[in-house]
């Protein structure tokens, strides 16, 4: 009957250490033969605190007839199985904060006494509404169009309206604004806000309208 001396045995009578480990470094075992070895041990049944390399069954055939290694033996303190951590799971795409659209500041419109151009208290607070906002937003800019109401000819109404709309623009730049981010345009009398039917309404289109260009 064949006696197979245990593998790690051999390995310490010889003098060498870490049977374990060499042993783990087979990982083809195709050359054995059909034996259904694995490179991971079984813990030995007998009790005698070894580990079995070889086959999947830590036991003898009746008479010894396995295939050459089928009982080697690994003598060692217990064995544990090397913890193979996972991949970690690829990260989520960032999703991209959505880009909110900003819009235009809503302004009134700035107006004026009769045949006058001077900036009323109450029209420069518009303005400075406009001055703080282009000052945060640096890309935006604005078309002042000048406007009057439909006393006197529309060549006269046509210089009024833009005198009104530079009154503006020179006090934006005054303000701080780069004049390259700031146009002027007379409308005159030719688009009106109301019918010039009444005092009232003429006051209306006395006026100067921002026409701003919105950068995001």
């Amino acid at each position: 009957m064949k006696r197979i001396i245990a593998l790690a045995l051999i390995a310490a009578l010889c003098g060498f250490g870490g049977t374990a480990e060499a042993a783990k470094m087979w990982d083809d075992m195709s050359w054995w033969g059909n034996t259904g070895a694995t490179p991971e041990p079984t813990m030995d049944t007998k009790g005698r605190s070894g580990y079995w390399w070889w086959p999947k069954e830590p036991a003898s055939n009746a008479d010894d007839g396995e295939l050459w290694g089928n009982r080697g033996i690994v003598y060692h303190t217990p064995w544990e199985k090397p913890v193979v951590e996972p991949p970690a799971p690829p990260a989520p795409p960032e999703t991209p904060a959505p880009k909110v659209e900003r819009t235009a500041v809503v302004l009134n419109n700035v107006l004026f006494d009769f045949d006058k151009t001077n900036l009323k208290p109450e029209g420069k607070v518009e303005v400075d509404k406009l001055v703080a906002e282009m000052k945060k937003f640096g890309k935006d800019s604005v078309v002042i169009v000048g406007h009057t109401d439909s006393v006197g000819t529309d060549a006269y109404n046509q210089g009024l309206g833009q005198r009104r709309a530079d009154t503006v623009a020179n006090y934006m730049k005054a303000a701080g604004i780069d004049g390259g981010r700031i146009a002027t345009k007379s409308m005159g009398e030719s688009d009106p806000a109301v019918p010039n039917d009444s005092r009232a309404n003429r006051a209306l289109n006395r006026r100067a309208i921002f026409n701003i260009t919105v950068v995001n």
